[in-house]
């Protein structure tokens, strides 16, 4: 599933944060993992690949260590903060992840998703996963390559992950550690403009539905 972004990227707020406008300082780190071209409090950008799997970037750009994966300026009139990722096509894994603190999302796991909004500017291969991690050994992913595929090539949209996607996987909703990654064996340019979490779609159950989400 994907939205098409008609007017640009408004931050993807929950009602609750609504006071914290999009031109306004600072950006809440709970709710906001990357916009206008900042990863807000204590997140920063991981890359990672078989030379170095935890590569922490000071700046939007950098390559693996192994050059599977870099991360560069998309720079447009509209987005003029937008980064680049481009998989290059060695048969190996590279990731781009948010990492750096720890945050309780477990309330909203039947009302938020995850809302990427992104340009897919290359073929898209077999599998791109998207992962959220609460520590060592706990994590959770989900396969957006089928979502890729059917974005039109070049166009802004906005991809949903709805969180009990994640939750219902096995991720701790409670101590999430890095609330992105993305990463495929494949070759891959993908833009990005923000990552955030947002209010679910109305009529959006996500992947549990509520009435058996409740214990």
């Amino acid at each position: 599933m994907f939205r098409t972004i008609v007017m640009g990227v408004a931050l993807a707020l929950l009602p609750s944060t609504a006071a914290l406008a999009a031109d306004q300082a600072p950006l809440n780190p709970t709710f906001i993992y990357f916009a206008k071209g900042q990863t807000p409090d204590a997140w920063h950008w991981v890359l990672s690949d078989p030379g170095n799997w935890w590569q922490p970037l000071e700046a939007n750009e950098g390559k693996s260590s192994s050059g599977k994966v870099r991360m560069s300026s998309a720079a447009t009139e509209q987005f003029p903060d937008a980064i680049k990722l481009k998989w290059d096509r060695k048969d190996n894994w590279g990731g781009v992840a948010i990492s750096g603190r720890s945050v309780d999302l477990s309330k909203f796991e039947q009302a938020a998703e995850l809302i990427v909004a992104l340009k897919v500017e290359s073929r898209v291969p077999g599998s791109v996963k998207v992962k959220m991690s609460c520590g060592e050994g706990c994590e959770a992913e989900v396969d957006v390559a089928d979502n890729l595929r059917g974005m039109p090539r070049g166009q802004w949209m906005a991809l949903p992950l709805a969180l009990d996607c994640f939750a219902a996987n096995g991720l701790d909703l409670s101590k999430v550690a890095s609330p992105f990654s993305i990463g495929t064996t494949g070759a891959l340019e993908l833009h990005i403009a923000e990552i955030s979490l947002g209010s679910m779609a109305a009529g959006d159950e996500g992947c549990v539905p509520n009435d058996q989400a409740a214990p």
